[in-house]
């Protein structure tokens, strides 16, 4: 079996992949994850190397991140929605990360009532563990006021558990959810954005950086720890500031 691999075969199968819309950075995982397996094999078994994935993509596509409009933050904060409803849920935990400085879905979701303090809000990122602390907004208190229960010791109503599995599970079921029914809310308000888990963080960057907020401060927000990520996150930005700019030479030079 493993003598059959090819190059021609694997090519096809990554073209395979690609034109059931798959995308470029998961084909790439998909190959890197058969050629392990393919040199574990060859080396154990003294077999020909046939190199079947020299040719092939097994690298890291970067991918443009797409930034909410203002309009689209408008249509989602004035929409009239059934109250105590999923998609009302979602539509708050979406504005409520907005305005929390692109809070991440995972650390809302996890947010103890113990973590506000003195109008602020202080947690540790999941992903990197660095300390955030965001001031507490009038729009964000409402949020909070809307969901908070006296039985709970989170903020909001996604985890139920004190059990690190079972919270695991409810996080992950959350987000899933979470991210269909924006899918939902971007429909109904026919806004010109996708929407997901992650769009409101670089919607968060792109009007900090938009508004000539420093790239160390937003990066800081964010819990960057360096501005090269926070660099991608306004890459939009950046690309119509030079087009702009492009405008502007031509307009000088322009026979």
């Amino acid at each position: 079996m493993v003598q059959d691999l090819s190059p021609e075969l694997m090519a096809g199968y990554s073209q395979w992949l690609r034109q059931h819309g798959i995308s470029m950075n998961t084909v790439s995982c998909y190959l890197r994850s058969l050629r392990a397996i393919y040199n574990k094999v060859v080396k154990q078994y003294r077999l020909e190397d046939r190199k079947p994935f020299n040719d092939l993509f097994t690298g890291h596509a970067k991918t443009v991140k797409r930034a909410a409009t203002d309009d689209d933050i408008k249509r989602l904060q004035t929409m009239i929605l059934l109250k105590q409803s999923a998609l009302q849920l979602s539509r708050d935990i979406f504005l409520f990360s907005l305005y929390a400085q692109g809070m991440p879905f995972v650390d809302i979701a996890f947010l103890h009532k113990e973590q506000i303090q003195d109008g602020m809000i202080i947690y540790e990122r999941h992903k990197t563990g660095q300390q955030i602390i965001v001031q507490i907004e009038g729009c964000m208190q409402e949020i909070i006021d809307r969901y908070s229960k006296a039985d709970s010791d989170f903020v909001f109503p996604i985890i139920t558990t004190h059990n690190p599995a079972q919270a695991y599970k409810q996080y992950q079921s959350s987000l899933r959810t979470y991210n269909r029914n924006l899918h939902k809310l971007e429909k109904v308000a026919e806004l010109k954005r996708s929407l997901t888990s992650y769009v409101v963080r670089h919607t968060w960057a792109s009007i900090a950086y938009d508004t000539n907020i420093d790239l160390a401060v937003i990066a800081s927000a964010l819990g960057h720890t360096n501005t090269n990520t926070t660099r991608i996150y306004i890459r939009d930005i950046n690309n119509r500031r030079l087009a702009e700019a492009n405008k502007k030479v031509l307009g000088r030079i322009r026979p």
